[in-house]
């Protein structure tokens, strides 16, 4: 082989090699034998409008509590986790070593695991021996003053604005932490104060506001206190220009027209709005927002979507596009039902394909709660109407299964019961968040109704009249 060709490949082996190792350079360790046993997955969020998450690694924790992993990331990460009664996070910088100090385990109560309404408890990680110049001490060190002041004077500060004493908090916190040469940490603390400015004005100066810290300054997609702002600045957007004035005009390009260059026309007549990237994120956060409210199709909000997706040059507005689409289309009514393979009460896996060429009335439950168990006997009287017509699929997340056949037993429930975790998959794709939860799908796995009445909202008058339609067709 020719010497030059060599050189040219052991070269190339080298950069692969020292791409590959850098790929996997950051790592976390610790011990926590409140955890001995268990495994913690952590996330990333792809973006900060749809907040649509990615697992970044899984938090491997042995018998003794001892855990390591490590992971690629090419920029600051802020990555979370969910266990318990927490909501966890820090920031991860490329080839970090983090010592992770996890709190003192706490389970959610049965009471957490079915109110709908429980937040958890929300904490930056700890991470052991810590500069007081590392990114990490930084943003907690400037939380802990910020929104201790926060939440002390918030109805003074709403009450009085700027004559409360709001500027001198502003100069004194800026002159603690001006010092620190840390570009990502000085952004973040830009943004909250700029945020608690617009806050203590009541919005009155948010057009001056936008100006300075967004239309003409780099977009800081990853750094939550800038999209925190923008996305108080512009929620529900469209729909709010939909009253305004020239509200008609959004409505037009919206709906009839789908024109992206007469949407970026519209949008950018605001001067605000001129420079193109941040326009595009503007039109983003209002489709977005407008697919969650009812003042616009959705069919032609996809469209506009698609045109905005297809003509971008930016990469990172295709992928919140895609995410829109895919957050905003999941298990909307006309849409496929997401597939699901679960074990029922024989232990037998049984997946959503096995349902196929009936209707298909799908309750998600929880023997447990008050709410579910009383569904049960409407539900049971619907069940012996329909059964021949209908199939009924109930989606358990009972953790003592066997108390849960043994209830679904004394009951005589005799239709299909499937069993999933707590934190399934399936739940997740089916946005469950109260008990109980409905849905129903045609014969061909198309969501009729998403989600669809209870047996107490008399569902039986939809399923009559699906049946009198298939009669009439036969």
């Amino acid at each position: 082989m020719h010497e030059y060709v060599k050189k040219v490949l052991l070269c190339c082996l080298c950069l692969m090699c020292l791409a590959v190792s850098s790929a996997w350079a950051t790592r976390v360790f610790g011990n926590a034998k409140d955890y001995a046993n268990s495994e913690i997955v952590f996330y990333r969020y792809q973006d900060r409008i749809t907040y649509m998450k990615e697992e970044v690694f899984r938090l491997k924790i042995d018998g003794e509590g001892n855990f390591e992993a490590n992971f690629g990331i090419d920029k600051i990460t802020y990555i979370f986790a969910e266990f318990g009664v927490y909501y966890v996070y820090f920031y991860a910088e490329p080839n970090g070593n983090y010592e992770l100090l996890l709190p003192e385990y706490v389970e959610r109560t049965e009471g957490d695991l079915f109110n709908s309404y429980f937040e958890p408890t929300e904490m930056q990680l700890g991470i052991k021996n810590m500069k007081n110049t590392d990114l990490n001490y930084l943003i907690m060190d400037f939380d802990y003053y910020y929104y201790r002041y926060y939440d002390l004077k918030l109805d003074e500060l709403y009450a009085k604005g700027l004559k409360s004493d709001v500027d001198t908090f502003i100069n004194n916190i800026n002159a603690r932490y001006k010092k620190y040469n840390n570009d990502y940490f000085q952004q973040y603390r830009r943004y909250r104060i700029a945020a608690l400015k617009n806050m203590v004005t009541k919005h009155e100066y948010e057009s001056a506001l936008v100006y300075s810290y967004f239309s003409n300054k780099d977009i800081l997609y990853d750094n939550p206190a800038y999209m925190d702002l923008f996305n108080s600045i512009y929620r529900n957007y469209f729909d709010n220009c939909l009253v305004s004035a020239g509200g008609a005009d959004l409505y037009r390009v919206i709906t009839y027209g789908h024109s992206i260059s007469l949407l970026h026309k519209l949008i950018g007549s605001n001067p605000k709005h001129k420079r193109k990237q941040f326009r595009e994120l503007v039109m983003l956060k209002g489709l977005n927002d407008a697919f969650a409210n009812d003042n616009l199709q959705w069919l032609p909000l996809l469209l506009t979507l698609d045109s905005l997706y297809i003509t971008t040059e930016y990469p990172i507005h295709q992928q919140i596009a895609q995410n829109i689409a895919d957050n905003s289309l999941t298990m909307a009514k006309g849409t496929v039902a997401l597939p699901f393979s679960l074990p029922d009460t024989m232990g037998n896996m049984m997946s959503l394909e096995d349902f196929r060429g009936k209707y298909l009335y799908l309750q998600f439950a929880n023997t447990q709660t008050y709410s579910s168990a009383a569904e049960f006997d409407v539900l049971k009287r619907v069940y012996n109407r329909y059964k021949g017509l209908c199939l009924f699929v109930t989606i358990l997340t009972d953790t003592d299964k066997e108390k849960a056949k043994k209830f679904i037993a004394d009951n005589s429930l005799n239709w299909t019961f499937l069993f999933s975790e707590i934190n399934g998959k399936v739940l997740s794709d089916y946005k469950v968040s109260a008990y109980p939860t409905y849905y129903l799908i045609d014969p061909h796995g198309m969501l009729v109704m998403s989600p669809a009445p209870s047996p107490s909202e008399n569902i039986e008058k939809y399923l009559f009249n699906i049946i009198e339609k298939q009669k009439k067709k036969k």
